[in-house]
């Protein structure tokens, strides 16, 4: 587990953020901070609104009121240029969107050389490095096709890499996996967590949640229903739906 980053600089701001899909609530005003070096597991039931805040906090998902500041800028401002502020956040999601008409390295050099981040002979030493960083340096020159799911998201997370981001969002990146791939994706995300890496992840892993994050979040009715350290929050839930949920999922 990561420890307590209370000193460290705050990366995220989030002030009475609300969300609402025609007649339908489901975000209700959530307040929260996440700090440089936090790793924060954010579990709940289906349809609590989860995904929906994780993909607020980089405008995936425009709120319907209230605020979100990455690194002291107001990105619900208008005005801000939000793919500018999107360089910074690495996003993973369930389904890995790798172009599939491109080989493995190509899909990781792609961005950082077309934002003029780096240039093609960085990205591809930048690419080699981050293969090995994830186990798959072999598979440079194959295509998508010929990955199992569990390298697909390997390959999703290198490359969110490769933009050298400051924070790195997570949308239940292990539930489109076979059960034996969940293992080489979470462990290459503990790694990470170890190396510093400021992570925000909606799972359903609970192993993972309790031995990888500093902060646990359960997420219920649109608003966060408590949070805490992963050792109080699992073993003394307060919150009478929180100790269902855990009664359910544990």
């Amino acid at each position: 587990m990561t420890e307590n980053n209370t000193d460290n600089p705050i990366l995220i701001k989030v002030s009475d953020l609300r969300k609402s899909f025609g007649e339908v609530n489901v975000l209700n005003g959530i307040d929260t901070t996440f700090r440089k070096g936090d790793v924060v597991a954010i579990i709940g039931p289906s349809g609590c609104g989860k995904s929906t805040f994780l993909r607020s906090l980089n405008l995936l998902e425009v709120p319907t009121s209230g605020t979100v500041e990455f690194e002291g800028v107001n990105i619900t401002d208008k005005s801000v240029d939000i793919n500018k502020m999107r360089e910074k956040i690495g996003m993973v999601f369930q389904q890995f969107n790798l172009f599939p008409n491109m080989t493995v390295k190509e899909n990781i050099m792609l961005a950082p050389v077309k934002l003029g981040k780096l240039s093609k002979e960085e990205a591809s030493a930048k690419a080699d490095e981050l293969l090995a960083r994830v186990g798959l340096p072999d598979k440079a020159d194959e295509y998508p096709n010929m990955l199992s799911g569990g390298q697909k998201q390997r390959i999703a997370i290198a490359r969110s890499l490769a933009m050298q981001p400051d924070i790195m969002l997570f949308d239940e990146p292990t539930s489109a996996l076979d059960p034996e791939m969940v293992g080489e994706v979470l462990s290459l995300m503990k790694q990470l967590a170890e190396d510093g890496m400021t992570m925000i992840i909606v799972t359903h892993e609970m192993g993972f949640a309790r031995e990888v994050s500093n902060r646990v979040m359960f997420i219920c009715d649109g608003v966060i229903a408590e949070e805490n350290d992963p050792q109080t929050f699992f073993n003394e839930p307060k919150n009478p739906r929180l100790k269902d949920f855990l009664s359910k999922v544990l």
